[in-house]
């Protein structure tokens, strides 16, 4: 069964879908190899599809699995709203939220991405994971042009590894000065 929706969900912080090309249905079985997609493509598979045209939206419920270039997001809902002219408008991803790619991963309960403002939001408990330092906060907004991040709606809290810090030389006490 071919679906001939255009999908596209940015990568989060340089993140998430591209454009991409037609979907097809898959198994779970299909779904476990999670093969790369072709270039510029996204393929999501789910337990169900509900997919409403004239509305012009579709809803993927049940063992979400999303894999595009460089990334794959997992939940338990998604729900994708189109424009007219069938391009993504706004994605919404709910249940369990985990977004992975190489040396980043984000987990939250809700995202939200919004294609005017090219925007993730993300709320519901959302840490981020990069490299070895972790970002918490009440509600994370990632603008992807511009690369910047806002923290708010409480307070935020940042670990920094020692890694990222580089290697401090230790200060000389006056027992080293001779």
């Amino acid at each position: 069964m071919k679906l001939l929706h255009r999908v596209f969900f940015p990568l989060l912080f340089t993140v998430l879908l591209m454009a991409c090309g037609p979907l097809s249905a898959q198994t779970a079985d299909d779904a476990s190899s999670e093969t790369p997609p072709p270039a510029g493509s996204t393929v999501i598979t789910s337990d169900e599809l509900h997919s409403d045209q004239q509305n012009h939206i579709s809803i993927f419920t049940g063992n979400v699995v999303t894999v595009g270039t460089n990334f794959r997001m997992t939940c338990q809902e998604m729900t994708v709203f189109f424009t007219n002219d069938n391009k993504v408008n706004k994605i919404v991803a709910t249940g369990n939220v985990v977004i992975t790619q190489p040396d980043r991963v984000t987990h939250c309960g809700h995202a939200e991405y919004f294609r005017e403002t090219d925007t993730f939001v993300l709320t519901d408990q959302p840490v981020i994971f990069d490299h070895k330092n972790e970002i918490h906060g009440n509600q994370i907004t990632i603008e992807r042009t511009t690369q910047k991040m806002t923290v708010e709606g409480g307070r935020s809290k940042v670990i920094i590894s020692n890694d990222s810090m580089g290697s401090a030389k230790p200060s000389p006490t006056s027992t080293d000065k001779k």
